[in-house]
Formats: C-alpha cells, structure tokens, sequence
C-alpha cells in the first residue's frame, strides 16, 4: 500500500530506494518477530518502540550515523503512512535521530574543474560528451538522472532555457543554460554519426540511454585522473548551489533552479556559501547569466 501510493508520483529510481531500505527494516522485524514478514503484523510488536529500536540495532552494528538518518527517512515515512491509515500505533512520536556526522561538503574550487575539464578529449565523441554532461550538473544545477534522459529539443537555445521533464517526484521545472555549453551540445551532436534513442546522451556501443552505473563509472575514472578524492556527482550540484548564492543569487530563485519544494533543503546551501566566503577560496564561479537582474 505504502508503495503504491508512493508511485503516484515517485520515479522508479526512488521506488528502487524504498524498495531498498524497507528490505533492511523487514530483516530486523523478522529478527525481533521470530517469522517471515509475509506472517507479520503491527499488533505482534504491541507497544515495542519499534522506530527508536532499529535505530539502536543499527547502530549496534556499527553503521554510520549519516547512514542510519538515510535508512531511517524512508522508515520514518512508511511508519507515518501506517499511523495516517490507522494502520498502526505513532513509532515516531519523540524519536530523535543521531546527530549528522558525515564529512563537511567542499565543494569545487576554480583550478579543480580546470583539472577535470583537461580530463575530456575534445576530439572524440566520448570526450564532448563527458564534457557536457559534466558541465550540464555543474553549471546548471542539473542531477544525473535528469542529464541521462535530457532530449536536444528540450534546450531552448534562443532563450538560454532547459526544459526539464518528470524529474524527482515527477516535477517539472526549467533552469537556464550558458551560451558556452550550448555551443558545446551543438558540436557534440555534429559528431555523431548515428541514430540514437531519444535522449541526447547514449552510450556509444548500444546507442541506448545512459545507465545510472555509466555515471558512476565515469566520475570514478575522473576522480582517479585529478586525483580530487571527494568528487562524484552530486557534489556538482551542490557547487552550482554555493557558488550562485556566492554570486548574489536569490534564495527563491535557487529553489525553483534546483527543483526543491522545501526550503530547508535549500537552505543548507546559506551555510556552505558563508563557509566558502569566511574561508576566502576560489570557489567555481558560474556564468553570469544567472546573476542578469531585472529587464
């Protein structure tokens, strides 16, 4: 029930995600319920505070905290969806998660995207693919999935707009695009010399669309060349976020840029920008087509 209410309006790669982290939830109720999870129900726990005990049991085996906070989004919104149907009792009622301990993000500076681009063989397909895909996340603020199913006709090059379709949680949304990478889209696409899926990037064996594990494979290449240890690619998303509020950017703006619904998420960004600032580093600046005011 609570993933088919989730398809509504869930991509496949989420569904994928709950899919995943249920199956760890359902391995500990199997463990405390002593049965299958097919033969489970809420009532055989009673008034076992079951949201705060996994949390322990994760981090009795050691877990990550930032992990068990991701795990944990997932559980917390499926145990929601059970007390909203009356499904079940509220596990979540003055549970607390463990406190964040991942790395402090960095993101990219100036002479590291320099670095990367030299990574690109422009001659080759291959290389002014790589290249605009990267610089698609970079200086649009793009996420991966949305880079592997763009389309060439959802650039709008007279008005220096992308158009992007059925993106996380099935929105859409539009951001715009420098001239620099347009310009570098047209050259890629006058190499090509096949038909190909629909989608502007494809891999060059198959011609089908990029998998998610084609983008992993290349930031880990890329991140193995430069030598650059905490590159992947979200980290470019979070780098066109700091470096536009940096730039002067408005918060508002950003958030419909970025695809967000909810501030907080967006926020976080006011945070790494006035870390970047303090710390006086040359942070990758963006085309100043995002900072044009006004008419």
């Amino acid at each position: 029930m609570f993933i088919r209410n989730r398809s509504v309006y869930c991509s496949p790669e989420t569904l994928r995600s709950y899919n995943g982290h249920m199956k760890i939830f359902f391995n500990y109720l199997e463990t405390v319920g002593g049965k299958n999870i097919s033969e489970l129900s809420f009532d055989d726990f009673g008034d076992t505070p079951l949201y705060s005990d996994f949390i322990i049991y994760l981090r009795k085996k050691a877990v990550k905290n930032v992990t068990i906070r991701s795990y944990c989004r997932i559980v917390k919104a499926y145990l929601r969806y059970g007390y909203q149907n009356d499904l079940c009792q509220d596990y979540l009622k003055g549970v607390r998660l463990p406190p964040d301990d991942s790395h402090p993000k960095v993101v990219l500076y100036a002479d590291e995207v320099k670095k990367i681009d030299a990574c690109f063989d422009m001659m080759t397909e291959k290389g002014r693919r790589n290249y605009c895909m990267f610089h698609l996340m970079l200086d649009c603020g793009l996420r991966s999935q949305e880079v592997r199913h763009l389309r060439y006709e959802d650039i709008d090059q007279e008005r220096n707009i992308i158009h992007i379709l059925d993106s996380k949680g099935c929105k859409n949304r539009i951001t715009l695009i420098p001239d620099f990478l347009i310009h570098a889209i047209d050259h890629y696409v006058d190499l090509l010399v096949r038909e190909t899926s629909g989608t502007l990037f494809t891999s060059l064996r198959s011609n089908e669309p990029l998998s998610k594990n084609s983008i992993k494979q290349l930031f880990a290449r890329l991140k193995k060349e430069t030598g650059i240890s905490r590159l992947h690619a979200h980290l470019l998303r979070h780098t066109f976020a700091t470096s536009y509020l940096i730039g002067g950017g408005n918060l508002e703006f950003l958030r419909v840029f970025m695809g967000h619904s909810d501030y907080n998420v967006t926020q976080i960004y006011s945070q790494l920008a006035a870390q970047s600032k303090m710390l006086g580093v040359s942070v990758y600046r963006l085309d100043p087509i995002f900072f044009q005011k006004g008419y």
